[in-house]
């Protein structure tokens, strides 16, 4: 692969879900914009930045989207899908022990350090659920559809999300390939069964996603399909509309607000799309005698966390959180100062490094979100 292709992917993995940690956490610890007594240029920066998390998640399916798409341009098209399947199968078995730790940090948090009340008076916050059936139903991706998400990690609906859009893919590819009626109308009754169990909060996922396959599938592209300009300007033009229009459905007639929210984060991903279909230019091909730069090793090492982080941090984050409350006094949602940044920088980077060690354990990068290489 391209270094300048491959390093966009990998810093846009890790940049995502480091953004989406300072989002969870800025919303944990400090409070609203629109409760700040003072608004400084740093607050506005800070408030503006940390705000990109459901803009991050966008970003970190499209990533995810087009590493499933270099892994199919790159098998044998008679395996692709399966092997792809098989692959994100086994990645998934870093589940288990994900949803076990996580499910401890719970407990050790609601019965221990419940001062604050954050386990169970503040359900905007996160719910949580510590049921066998939420377990077992998690473990076999059926959140949030059929069962709720496992503890306080309500991230792991977008894990499920990423599988079930895997199986789509994999199974229309299928049996578009076979050619035979039978198969196709077997393929076609399954995704149709498919659709009608996902809940409506998937299908914008299920887009961005597919943004990601398309790129990596039928890149590289000998000319851009858009100016680099106009595809960053695109970007750049879709972030800002999606944290202007926030959660407002008032900005629309109903039911169309409330189809904008859910659809908004659609253009940040095709913003997004078009940035790595302009840098995806050339083909995949080994690097002869390149050895990587200690800041080429580092970008990959953090883009190799980056699945587990996105993934496991909001239990560790929550207990974190919790702590401080009852044993230091850091009540939630204060006003922001000099400490509550130091102390928030501290928390984002311990559960980064949770989530390394974790992956460092497991032996694997969670979900198969890194590409070959």
């Amino acid at each position: 692969m391209k270094r300048r292709f491959e390093t966009f992917l990998d810093m846009s993995l890790w940049l995502s879900a480091l953004m989406t940690l300072l989002y969870h956490f800025r919303f944990l610890m400090l409070v609203d914009y629109a409760a700040l007594r003072e608004k400084t240029r740093i607050d506005q920066v800070f408030y503006f930045l940390t705000g990109l998390g459901h803009e991050s998640f966008a970003v970190f399916f499209v990533v995810n989207g087009i590493c499933a798409g270099l892994f199919l341009r790159n098998t044998m098209p008679a395996l692709g899908e399966l092997t792809l399947l098989g692959r994100w199968w086994r990645s998934h078995l870093a589940l288990l022990p994900v949803l076990v730790a996580g499910g401890l940090l719970d407990l050790i948090g609601a019965y221990f350090f419940n001062g604050s009340g954050l386990y169970s008076d503040f359900p905007a916050f996160s719910t949580v659920t510590l049921s066998w059936s939420a377990f077992f139903g998690n473990l076999f991706m059926l959140q949030p559809a059929l069962v709720p998400t496992f503890g306080s990690n309500g991230m792991l609906y977008l894990y499920a999300y990423l599988w079930w859009s895997c199986c789509l893919l994999a199974l229309t590819r299928r049996a578009w390939r076979s050619g035979k009626p039978w198969n196709m109308a077997i393929g076609a009754a399954l995704v149709l069964a498919l659709a009608g169990w996902m809940p409506p909060t998937f299908w914008p996922w299920l887009t961005i996603w597919l943004l990601g396959v398309a790129v990596g599938l039928r890149g590289p592209w000998p000319r851009p399909l858009l100016h680099p300009l106009a595809a960053w300007g695109l970007l750049a033009t879709a972030i800002v509309f999606s944290r202007l229009a926030g959660a407002r459905t008032d900005l629309l007639p109903a039911p169309w607000g409330q189809v904008l929210v859910l659809w908004k984060y659609v253009l940040v991903g095709l913003g997004f799309a078009a940035v790595a279909s302009v840098l995806y230019r050339g083909p995949i091909t080994p690097q002869a005698n390149a050895a990587p730069s200690l800041l080429a090793r580092a970008n990959r090492h953090l883009a190799d966390s980056a699945s587990m982080a996105f993934l496991f941090h909001f239990p560790l984050m929550m207990l974190l959180t919790a702590i401080g409350a009852d044993l230091c006094g850091h009540a939630l949602m204060q006003q922001p100062g000099l400490l509550c940044y130091v102390l928030l920088g501290c928390a984002v980077t311990l559960c980064y490094a949770a989530g390394h060690a974790l992956v460092r354990w497991i032996g694997a990068p969670f979900c198969g979100a890194r590409p070959n290489g």
